[in-house]
């Protein structure tokens, strides 16, 4: 079984949970990265207006899912929504019968009802697991016995 770790991450917390889960899996990592601006307080302000109206956004990464059996994606949330890199990924690769994962660090919880949306964007892939946790947990608790059930989840 081979693994991509795909992520976005605007301040970092996702990049090192990503970095985490790749490395525990032996997985490849590439990274979204939006065109767009998204640095700095006005431009947050301006990311979750796009995001709670679910735009699109020009995006690069460099791996192809199609070359892998598991797929690994993470991103923050903002305005309770997904974000537009991801929402834009989730569009333009195909993730037909590929195994799935999905993993969030935001400022709130609300990634509880953000992975039923996730697996609603990916239909027609086998979903194997999710992980979430809130940025204050992430920054000052230890979270490894969560992340190791999360990766046992997708092996």
């Amino acid at each position: 079984m081979n693994y991509l770790v795909v992520y976005y991450s605007r301040t970092g917390n996702n990049r090192t949970i990503a970095e985490s889960i790749a490395s525990r899996l032996s997985a490849d990592v590439d990274e979204i990265i939006d065109r767009k601006n998204r640095k700095g307080k006005l431009n947050w302000l301006l990311a979750g207006r796009d995001s709670r109206a679910k735009k699109l956004t020009e995006i690069e990464y460099k791996k192809n899912p199609q070359e892998y059996d598991t797929i690994i994606i993470g991103a923050p949330i903002w305005a309770w929504n997904p974000i537009p890199p991801l929402r834009t990924y989730l569009q333009e690769v195909d993730l037909r019968g590929k195994r799935v994962a999905f993993f969030i660090c935001s400022k709130t919880d609300a990634y509880n009802n953000m992975f039923q949306t996730l697996a609603e964007m990916t239909p027609d892939s086998e979903h194997v697991g999710n992980f979430g946790i809130q940025e204050t947990r992430f920054k000052n608790e230890d979270y490894t016995a969560d992340l190791e059930a999360f990766i046992d989840k997708i092996r």
